[in-house]
């Protein structure tokens, strides 16, 4: 009787597809050659320690390597058409001798490499293989969770942005603490479902930088806190650095913003608004209500922000309730007081006093402002002087800034109260500010599924 012939276990087929330099990773499994991860702490600032990373902690190196769980770790994840060494996403890691992240303190800085799946001209396979790319990144994650430390942020700009919600669908029993999205990408990503894209579920806090909006950057929310740079469209001084292509320096101005907010002492400071259209149409002008974009974002933040920035690094002006600098170390002509010349009017009543009171403020009711006499209220309408903009109910005081206060937010809401008005017929006790109320509606805008919502008016 004739021997078995001896079976051989071939190995699984290659199904990717590859038109020209475009490569559609297809039932990949994870580790991946073509993704690979790369370590830096304080113990290596200058040379990168290559992680490997398997199905079990046993089989990764991580415990071998200088990581140390005691310290946070942040997860870089550049985008299309690019790979780690992106100059402005790797100065996160290296400034020449030390990193901005390594220079603040010590931490476990992790940088990955997906250029292979995600070279350029081909954008749509770069989209596709998003969804591997995560699931191997996911692979890292849980590894580092392996070890028993769940202090993890994941960072992405632009394509890599977007990949934070295919990391967050490969973890099933971990819930990322925080992702944040430099600009995340706007092709092939506005009519995606919820499983194709970046949204508040992928994290306990997503926070999100858009800089170039409508172009290559999304324009809706995606997160629990969107902070709208400038307008969030087109970024000032990138005409004059770039004039034939001013889009591409606003969408990379992203990770000029998040670099600086690392170890800004001004710090990048939005004010709430409820939605991009109330914003077009001048209805949310800047307010004491202000929150900081960037590293240093409170996971508490939500809603929709707006933040301006100088032109030329460095691009912080702080809190521009802190007047009159602004954070800007030289006087721009375009901010300077705004000039107003008032026609003086026609002279009414005795003409001798028209030296005396050439207004006629004497001889009839001047601006009709108050009907009623409001006692000892003291305002000022003067943003450059310092008590902008204070309200209280007796003798003024000068309104000066707690250099160790993190956030407006924090500030006693007493001293925004309004004043018991009295008149002869009926007595007007108007309630304190609903601060908490005010908060909560220009804050929890992402709920609201249109972008472009206008406010409704309560009219009973």
């Amino acid at each position: 009787m004739a021997p078995a012939a001896a079976t051989t276990t071939m190995p699984p087929k290659n199904r990717d597809i590859q038109l020209g330099p475009c490569l559609w990773a297809i039932d990949r499994k994870c580790p991946d050659k073509d993704i690979t991860f790369y370590l830096y702490t304080r113990k290596n600032p200058a040379d990168r320690q290559y992680i490997q990373v398997d199905g079990t902690l046993q089989d990764s190196n991580l415990t071998e390597s200088f990581f140390d769980k005691n310290h946070p770790s942040k997860i870089l994840i550049h985008g299309y058409n690019a790979d780690m060494f992106l100059h402005p996403l790797y100065m996160m890691k290296n400034d020449y001798i030390f990193t901005e992240y390594l220079a603040k303190g010590d931490y476990n800085v992790f940088f990955v490499d997906w250029s292979k799946l995600a070279i350029g001209p081909c954008y749509t396979s770069a989209v596709h293989n998003l969804r591997h790319s995560g699931a191997c990144v996911a692979q890292l994650v849980q590894r580092i969770v392996d070890t028993g430390t769940t202090d993890i942020h994941v960072i992405g700009f632009s394509l890599g942005g977007q990949l934070g919600n295919y990391i967050a669908n490969k973890l099933d029993s971990f819930l990322l603490p925080r992702i944040t999205a430099l600009d995340p990408a706007m092709p092939l990503f506005v009519t995606s479902s919820k499983q194709d894209k970046l949204d508040p579920s992928d994290a306990e806090f997503v926070d999100v930088i858009h800089t170039n909006a409508l172009v290559q950057g999304k324009m809706e929310r995606c997160g629990h806190a969107d902070f709208y740079i400038n307008g969030g469209i087109v970024q000032p001084g990138c005409n004059a650095d770039n004039p034939i292509n001013p889009f591409a320096c606003s969408h990379h101005r992203s990770i000029d913003y998040y670099l600086e907010s690392i170890r800004s002492t001004k710090g990048f400071w939005g004010w709430a608004c409820s939605s991009y259209m109330a914003y077009l149409l001048g209805m949310c002008p800047p307010t004491n209500y202000l929150l900081e974009a960037g590293e240093n974002t409170k996971k508490t933040t939500k809603g929709m922000f707006f933040v301006t920035t100088n032109e030329k690094s460095p691009y912080a002006q702080g809190k521009w309730t802190d007047l009159p600098t602004l954070g800007v170390k030289k006087p721009i002509a375009s901010q300077s007081p705004p000039s107003i010349t008032i026609m003086q009017p026609p002279q009414r009543g005795d003409p001798l006093l028209k030296n005396i009171d050439p207004w006629g403020k004497l001889d009839y009711n001047f601006n009709n402002f108050h009907e009623h006499e409001i006692g000892s209220l003291y305002y000022d309408h003067d943003p450059y002087l310092h008590n902008w903009t204070y309200f209280n109910d007796g003798e003024s005081t000068e309104n000066t800034n707690d250099l160790n206060d993190n956030s407006v937010e924090e500030q006693d809401m007493n001293e925004y109260s309004y004043v018991k008005v009295e008149n002869d017929s009926e007595e007007i006790n108007q309630a304190d500010f609903p601060w908490q109320e005010y908060k909560r509606n220009a804050s929890e805008g992402f709920i609201e599924s249109s972008l472009f919502g206008l406010p409704t008016l309560d009219r009973g």
